[in-house]
Protein backbone atom coordinates (compact mmCIF):
# COMPACT_ATOMS: atom_id res chain seq x y z
CA UNK A 1 0.00 0.00 0.00
CA UNK A 2 1.44 2.90 -1.11
CA UNK A 3 0.45 6.13 0.85
CA UNK A 4 0.52 9.62 -1.22
CA UNK A 5 1.78 12.24 1.00
CA UNK A 6 1.05 15.96 0.47
CA UNK A 7 3.37 18.50 2.16
CA UNK A 8 1.66 20.64 4.57
CA UNK A 9 4.63 23.38 4.48
CA UNK A 10 5.37 24.35 0.86
CA UNK A 11 8.91 26.04 0.23
CA UNK A 12 8.40 29.01 2.73
CA UNK A 13 8.01 31.72 0.54
CA UNK A 14 4.57 30.26 -1.08
CA UNK A 15 2.90 29.93 1.94
CA UNK A 16 3.80 33.52 2.87
CA UNK A 17 2.14 34.68 -0.22
CA UNK A 18 -0.55 32.50 0.53
CA UNK A 19 -1.04 34.39 4.01
CA UNK A 20 -0.85 37.43 2.75
CA UNK A 21 -3.72 36.69 0.25
CA UNK A 22 -6.20 35.45 2.75
CA UNK A 23 -4.99 38.84 5.56
CA UNK A 24 -6.24 40.76 2.58
CA UNK A 25 -9.45 39.40 2.06
CA UNK A 26 -9.93 38.88 5.69
CA UNK A 27 -9.32 43.17 5.79
CA UNK A 28 -11.20 43.89 2.73
CA UNK A 29 -14.24 42.41 4.01
CA UNK A 30 -13.93 43.73 7.51
CA UNK A 31 -13.48 47.48 6.09
CA UNK A 32 -16.80 46.46 3.70
CA UNK A 33 -18.62 45.10 7.15
CA UNK A 34 -17.70 48.83 8.70
CA UNK A 35 -18.62 50.80 6.04
CA UNK A 36 -21.83 48.58 5.40
CA UNK A 37 -23.05 48.81 9.00
CA UNK A 38 -22.60 52.38 9.51
CA UNK A 39 -24.43 53.63 6.48
CA UNK A 40 -26.75 51.74 7.74
CA UNK A 41 -27.00 52.96 11.21
CA UNK A 42 -26.60 56.99 10.07
CA UNK A 43 -28.84 56.55 6.91
CA UNK A 44 -31.96 59.27 7.04
CA UNK A 45 -35.08 58.06 5.39
CA UNK A 46 -34.80 59.73 1.69
CA UNK A 47 -37.60 61.98 3.10
CA UNK A 48 -36.39 62.98 6.40
CA UNK A 49 -34.18 65.74 4.47
CA UNK A 50 -37.39 67.51 4.20
CA UNK A 51 -38.29 70.56 6.08
CA UNK A 52 -40.98 68.88 8.64
CA UNK A 53 -42.40 71.56 10.01
CA UNK A 54 -44.86 70.77 12.28
CA UNK A 55 -46.59 74.12 12.14
CA UNK A 56 -49.45 73.34 10.27
CA UNK A 57 -53.59 74.14 10.42
CA UNK A 58 -54.53 71.39 12.67
CA UNK A 59 -58.18 70.27 10.76
CA UNK A 60 -59.41 67.69 13.23
CA UNK A 61 -61.53 65.53 10.01
CA UNK A 62 -58.22 65.61 8.03
CA UNK A 63 -56.27 64.05 10.75
CA UNK A 64 -58.80 61.87 11.39
CA UNK A 65 -59.63 60.67 7.90
CA UNK A 66 -55.82 60.11 7.63
CA UNK A 67 -55.30 58.10 10.83
CA UNK A 68 -58.36 56.14 9.88
CA UNK A 69 -56.62 55.35 6.60
CA UNK A 70 -53.57 54.20 8.49
CA UNK A 71 -51.49 57.13 7.95
CA UNK A 72 -49.37 58.59 10.76
CA UNK A 73 -48.78 62.56 10.35
CA UNK A 74 -44.97 63.84 10.24
CA UNK A 75 -44.85 67.37 9.13
CA UNK A 76 -46.66 70.45 8.47
CA UNK A 77 -47.55 72.89 5.83
CA UNK A 78 -44.35 73.91 3.61
CA UNK A 79 -43.65 75.48 0.21
CA UNK A 80 -41.07 74.92 -2.59
CA UNK A 81 -39.97 77.66 -4.81
CA UNK A 82 -39.94 76.77 -8.17
CA UNK A 83 -38.65 79.43 -10.82
CA UNK A 84 -39.17 78.80 -14.49
CA UNK A 85 -37.47 80.78 -17.66
CA UNK A 86 -39.27 80.60 -20.95
CA UNK A 87 -37.02 81.49 -24.34
CA UNK A 88 -34.39 83.04 -21.83
CA UNK A 89 -37.09 85.66 -21.22
CA UNK A 90 -37.48 87.18 -17.36
CA UNK A 91 -37.57 84.58 -14.57
CA UNK A 92 -41.20 83.83 -13.35
CA UNK A 93 -41.67 81.97 -10.19
CA UNK A 94 -43.95 79.59 -8.46
CA UNK A 95 -44.34 77.50 -5.74
CA UNK A 96 -45.08 73.82 -5.08
CA UNK A 97 -47.56 73.39 -2.33
CA UNK A 98 -47.36 70.53 0.22
CA UNK A 99 -50.07 70.90 3.24
CA UNK A 100 -48.57 67.81 5.28
CA UNK A 101 -46.40 64.91 5.04
CA UNK A 102 -47.67 61.53 6.00
CA UNK A 103 -45.79 57.91 6.67
CA UNK A 104 -47.41 54.59 6.41
CA UNK A 105 -45.45 51.66 7.34
CA UNK A 106 -42.06 52.73 5.72
CA UNK A 107 -43.57 54.99 2.80
CA UNK A 108 -43.93 58.32 2.76
CA UNK A 109 -46.35 60.59 1.02
CA UNK A 110 -46.87 64.36 -0.02
CA UNK A 111 -50.28 65.17 1.14
CA UNK A 112 -52.62 67.84 -0.81
CA UNK A 113 -55.76 68.83 0.64
CA UNK A 114 -58.39 69.51 -2.18
CA UNK A 115 -59.76 73.15 -2.17
CA UNK A 116 -62.53 74.40 -3.61
CA UNK A 117 -61.11 76.28 -6.60
CA UNK A 118 -58.79 72.82 -7.54
CA UNK A 119 -60.62 71.06 -10.58
CA UNK A 120 -59.65 67.84 -9.89
CA UNK A 121 -59.42 65.59 -13.33
CA UNK A 122 -59.30 61.61 -12.34
CA UNK A 123 -58.75 61.21 -15.68
CA UNK A 124 -54.75 60.09 -16.76
CA UNK A 125 -54.13 63.02 -18.28
CA UNK A 126 -55.88 65.69 -15.91
CA UNK A 127 -53.62 63.03 -12.80
CA UNK A 128 -50.60 63.53 -14.82
CA UNK A 129 -50.79 67.61 -15.38
CA UNK A 130 -51.49 68.33 -12.28
CA UNK A 131 -49.65 66.17 -10.03
CA UNK A 132 -46.73 64.86 -12.09
CA UNK A 133 -44.57 68.28 -10.62
CA UNK A 134 -44.99 66.30 -6.69
CA UNK A 135 -43.11 63.13 -7.99
CA UNK A 136 -40.50 65.19 -9.43
CA UNK A 137 -39.83 67.36 -6.33
CA UNK A 138 -39.74 64.38 -4.58
CA UNK A 139 -38.67 61.13 -5.98
CA UNK A 140 -38.47 59.25 -2.42
CA UNK A 141 -42.14 59.72 -1.87
CA UNK A 142 -44.69 56.65 -2.32
CA UNK A 143 -47.27 58.56 -3.82
CA UNK A 144 -49.25 61.66 -3.33
CA UNK A 145 -52.32 61.62 -0.77
CA UNK A 146 -55.55 63.30 -2.20
CA UNK A 147 -57.70 64.37 0.86
CA UNK A 148 -61.23 66.09 0.08
CA UNK A 149 -62.94 66.90 2.85
CA UNK A 150 -66.46 67.89 0.11
CA UNK A 151 -66.34 63.55 -0.46
CA UNK A 152 -64.78 62.93 2.83
CA UNK A 153 -62.05 60.90 1.16
CA UNK A 154 -58.60 59.80 0.77
CA UNK A 155 -57.06 58.66 -2.62
CA UNK A 156 -53.65 58.04 -3.10
CA UNK A 157 -51.91 58.55 -6.34
CA UNK A 158 -49.17 56.31 -7.16
CA UNK A 159 -46.79 57.18 -10.31
CA UNK A 160 -44.70 54.95 -12.30
CA UNK A 161 -42.66 56.41 -15.55
CA UNK A 162 -41.41 53.72 -18.06
CA UNK A 163 -38.78 54.15 -20.38
CA UNK A 164 -39.04 56.40 -23.46
CA UNK A 165 -40.55 54.61 -26.58
CA UNK A 166 -40.62 55.27 -30.37
CA UNK A 167 -43.87 56.93 -31.91
CA UNK A 168 -45.94 55.25 -33.57
CA UNK A 169 -46.91 57.78 -35.66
Amino acid sequence: MSHYHVPLIKDGVGMKGDYAVLWFILIGLVVWGVFVSRRALYRTEPMEQLFLSDHYVHDDETERLLEQEGYEIVGGKFSVPIRIRVDEQEEQSSRLWVDLIVKQKEDWYIVRCARERMQLDWTASGIRKLWTTYFLAFPDCAGVVIVDMADRSVRVIRMDVGEPSGSSE
